[in-house]
């Protein structure tokens, strides 16, 4: 009897570590929300990737001068139509995800980088600039720009170069050429060499020849007359060309130049300045010579500039 008791407690000694072998093999609950999302998050890149290479290659844009130079000042409040597979509808997380790089530039600097294809490029105050790692296996090398920047792109026309700005592209096969975006509406491109198409998110494009300043409001085509280009790319000499701008305007380029505001009372706002300033001159320079041609009162707290019209010498 005994040694069928003990018989019997070994077996079931043996069941019991066998259950618990098997009971450590068997896969734990856990929450997959986690995955679920990641997964999401990468399929959503690559069909953002993919629809932007079927858009690239249905696109039909006109062949271009394979030399150019030319200036485009643009609205930061979005033109045209939205569709998701612009490099500006990324986030941070997709665009590194993508295979993409960020630039963005603080007030008062100025930042130089290289792109893969060894074109160079000038980012201006307030600029923030997006382009792919690598334009390898691409019909176009696209990047976006928001803010002041100027290029050189280095010539290649298999591969047109486009620039993917807030509501108009612009595309050119070999090219320097300056984009600039501060106000909330408007825009402007000048051609200095070359050939250019502009196309606009209402669907309207023009062909551009030296000299040419193509004004864009609220999306729309407005105007196209001749300039003297050299205006438009003066700040990249860190000069400043003034053709009756108004203080208001000039006071927020200075502010972004500098990284300290510069706050222009209304009662000088609408007044036009001409001439021309070095902006490598300290901030109290630049402005100490705009106050020789209109009266006015600077009040500097440190913090902030003030601009205030000068009523003893005002007529």
């Amino acid at each position: 009897m005994k040694e069928a008791t003990d018989k019997h407690d070994s077996n079931g000694s043996e069941v019991r570590d066998l259950e618990r072998v098997l009971g450590a093999c068997r896969p734990e609950k856990f929450d997959n929300t986690r995955i679920k999302a990641l997964e999401h998050q990468k399929m959503r890149v690559e069909e953002l990737a993919r629809r932007s290479r079927m858009r690239r290659r249905a696109a039909a844009w006109l062949s271009v001068a394979a030399c150019a130079v030319f200036v485009v000042a643009a609205g930061l409040a979005y033109m045209g139509g939205h569709t998701p597979d612009r490099l500006s509808d990324l986030s941070g997380t997709e665009l590194a995800e993508a295979g993409c790089n960020e630039l963005s530039v603080g007030v008062g600097e100025r930042k130089q980088i290289v792109l893969p294809d060894g074109s160079r490029l000038m980012a201006n105050a307030g600029t923030r600039v997006v382009w792919p790692e690598s334009f390898d296996g691409e019909d176009v090398r696209r990047i976006y720009a928001s803010g002041e920047v100027f290029l050189e792109v280095a010539k290649d026309p298999e591969h047109p170069f486009i620039v993917e700005s807030q509501g108009f592209e612009v595309k050119v096969l070999g090219t320097t050429f300056n984009i600039c975006n501060m106000s909330d509406s408007t825009a402007a491109v000048v051609l200095v060499e070359g050939r250019v198409e502009v196309s606009t998110g209402s669907d309207e494009s023009v062909r551009m020849a030296p000299d040419d300043m193509l004004e864009l409001c609220n999306g729309n085509i407005a105007s196209l007359r001749k300039v003297d280009t050299s205006d438009y790319t003066a700040w990249t000499r860190g000069l400043l060309a003034l053709h009756g701008i108004e203080l208001g305007e000039l006071s927020a380029k200075l502010s972004r130049h500098y990284g300290i505001e510069v706050e222009c009372d209304n009662s000088l706002a609408d007044v036009c300045v001409y001439g021309k300033l070095d902006l490598r001159d300290s901030i109290g320079d630049v402005l100490g010579a705009i106050s020789d041609i209109v009266p006015m009162k600077i009040e500097n707290d440190g913090s902030k500039i003030s601009l205030r019209a000068d009523r003893n010498t005002m007529k």
